[in-house]
């Protein structure tokens, strides 16, 4: 394996500001990549991860963390303690592959068909181990580091069963930190928002349109459930254009409809199922009585009925103002203010938004591309990332557990 360390100028500038942290980074960096090529090799998906989580494990009990293992499932919890009094610092990486292709041409390649890390969730790992090996080494000035390696992020339930199994007690986690690899930026730069809320939650639903079927010949005999679906799937989108502040951000999409047997019998029923994504809770708590209401009346109108069936899923990343600032501060110490990038929220959805209602939290995203190997986007059957992107996320990482356990010294026993 040829690993190049700190070719991009501005890691290898790191070298002049923090030389002892570019030094200790550029020593462990062939381990971590070698780390996530066989992640990336042997994917597994969400709650079988079991191999991952024991490679992981195996990983912190060697440089000195008390591990806990089968958290909330499958995952890992690796604690670090200094000694001295100071804040608990969590830091969260997801471990789950996903059930689909990998098509990428490289010898670190998918060996499991049906499986593969076309989300990065090989690299999070990978980094996340990066930073417990530095600290293994270096030492924390004070407090406790808590590394939080989670299972299944991919079905969204993770997080919270981490959360329910006790990842963030004893000790309890005072800052909650995590990154997400995409390729929308380059490698060496990072992009955060200035918005409440990062990502949006997650909700399904499935709305059952009921009428009385019949011969497609014949229609005035029924009461067509098609043609009912039809004006509900055009007036549901009014909720977003007429009933929600066009400052607000709403997501209503349809991904299946079911129904019908024959192309000449007007079925009973249809069955619509979609998902919604909000930012806001008190805009995401108002959906299903909306939802429920337009459909209802022109169901009604009609002569027919119908059912919402409505799952609140993932909620919304909460972005602590104070925890964002202290990113930006340290992604300047390390690479200028000119590295990290204002975004706008995003509408895909992130489990670790479980933890951000728990724990002021912040989340970003690291810069994974370096040319047209590295440009197809994430959940595609190409991605891949450039490693020496795994320099930037470690020293991140690193550096913001550091200047807030610094920041907060003897706070806590």
């Amino acid at each position: 394996m040829t690993v190049t360390v700190g070719s991009s100028r501005e890691f290898s500038n790191l070298a002049n500001t923090h030389p002892e942290w570019h030094e200790a980074i550029g020593s462990l960096f062939e381990e971590v990549v070698a780390i996530r090529r066989d992640l990336h090799k042997n994917p597994e998906l969400s709650f079988q991860e079991t191999r991952t989580a024991g490679i992981v494990s195996a990983r912190l009990r060697e440089w000195g963390y008390e591990v806990t293992e089968n958290v909330g499932g499958t995952g890992v919890v690796g604690l670090l303690k200094s000694g001295v009094p100071g804040p608990v610092v969590g830091l969260r990486a997801d471990m789950d592959a996903l059930p689909m292709m990998d098509e990428i041409a490289a010898d670190y390649r998918s060996q499991r068909d049906g499986a593969a890390h076309t989300c990065g969730h090989d690299a999070h790992t990978a980094i996340l181990l990066g930073v417990a090996k530095l600290y293994s080494g270096k030492g924390l000035p004070c407090g406790t580091l808590k590394l939080i390696f989670q299972p299944a992020e991919e079905i969204g339930e993770g997080a919270a069963a981490m959360i329910a199994d006790g990842a963030l007690q004893n000790p309890k986690v005072d800052l909650m930190a995590g990154l997400h690899v995409h390729p929308t930026l380059h490698t060496g730069e990072f992009s955060v928002t200035t918005a409440e809320y990062s990502c949006a939650a997650v909700d399904i639903f499935e709305l059952e349109v009921k009428g009385k079927g019949g011969h497609a010949a014949h229609p005035h005999q029924t009461v067509d459930p098609i043609m009912i679906s039809a004006q509900i799937l055009v007036a549901l989108q009014q909720i977003v254009s007429r009933q929600v502040d066009p400052l607000d951000s709403v997501v209503l999409s349809f991904g299946q409809i079911e129904a019908g047997s024959k192309a000449t019998i007007i079925p009973n029923s249809v069955l619509l199922k979609g998902t919604v994504r909000t930012l806001k809770p008190e805009t995401r708590k108002e959906m299903p009585e909306r939802m429920a209401a337009i459909a209802s009346g022109i169901a009604q109108s009609f002569g027919g009925e119908c059912e919402l069936d409505y799952q609140f899923i993932t909620p919304s990343i909460k972005i602590d103002g104070s925890a964002r600032e202290l990113l930006s501060d340290t992604i300047s110490e390390l690479y200028g203010e000119d590295a990290l990038k204002i975004s706008l929220p995003s509408m895909g959805g992130e489990d670790f938004a479980y933890f951000s209602q728990e724990v002021p939290s912040v989340f970003f995203r690291l810069g994974t591309k370096n040319g047209e190997a590295t440009a197809f986007p994430n959940h595609n059957t190409r991605f891949d990332v450039d490693e020496q992107a795994f320099l930037y996320g470690i020293s991140v990482l690193g550096l913001l557990t550091y200047n807030y356990l610094k920041k907060n010294e003897g706070e806590k026993g």
